[in-house]
């Protein structure tokens, strides 16, 4: 069965906001390493509608420390994504952005700094109307999509990565990069499972018209074979 973009989209949406539901309420505020478990459905059941908190004045409370820890460290990625973390469950995104795009400048090498900082932008670029703007910042979810990628050291992270980059490019309105880095994923999880809605996806836009950018070559090949 064919699976359209409207589904995908839903599907690679609510992909991202458990993944980022992964790093934030584990890793980003616990301190998770790379080699911890964790479960996608719970966390899944635990926001089921991906839905932002509402602000609070005990969240407010520890924004505040946050940001007074982070500015006797400003280098210190924990403390970094930490106070994003926190933004993101008062449901300030746009906060939460600005301390991203800081953290990455003084901490390039945290592969969950541009991540979480993918997911944000993300879904700052769902709740645009103005066409040109969001896709712009579906372009910016989608490179610090590849950046996570390339900063992560497992290889499931990666796929997921790539995943998202995909449909963020998808977003952007770039069929070449979605390509391109839906091959990325395919490579790494040929088997995986969401491995045939990808394929399935990949010979949707192969069909609709000629592709753009660097997966021009690679389109040739949508399985990574």
């Amino acid at each position: 069965m064919m699976l359209n973009r409207d589904k995908i989209g839903l599907w690679t949406r609510i992909g991202a906001i458990v993944l980022a539901a992964i790093f934030v309420l584990s890793g980003v505020l616990f301190g998770m390493t790379s080699n911890s478990s964790y479960n996608l459905l719970d966390l899944f059941r635990s926001n089921p509608q991906g839905q932002q908190a509402q602000p609070t004045s005990g969240s407010e409370e520890q924004i505040e420390r946050s940001r007074a820890e982070l500015e006797e460290n400003p280098e210190d990625p924990r403390r970094i994504r930490r106070l994003a973390g926190l933004y993101l469950q008062n449901g300030q995104t746009g906060e939460a952005v600005k301390v991203l795009e800081e953290g990455r400048k003084v901490a390039p090498d945290d592969p969950s700094i541009p991540l979480v900082l993918a997911q944000s932008y993300d879904q700052q670029a769902q709740a645009l109307t103005d066409e040109k703007e969001r896709q712009a910042t579906y372009v910016k979810a989608g490179d610090a999509y590849v950046a996570a990628a390339e900063a992560e050291e497992n290889e499931r992270r990666d796929a997921q990565a790539y995943l998202y980059a995909g449909a963020a490019y998808e977003g952007a309105g770039d069929k070449g990069k979605a390509i391109q880095y839906w091959n990325e994923y395919l490579k790494i999880e040929p088997e995986g499972e969401q491995a045939d809605a990808v394929k399935e996806r990949i010979g949707t836009l192969l069909k609709g018209g000629e592709t753009t950018g660097a997966a021009g070559a690679g389109a040739e090949n949508p399985q990574g074979q």
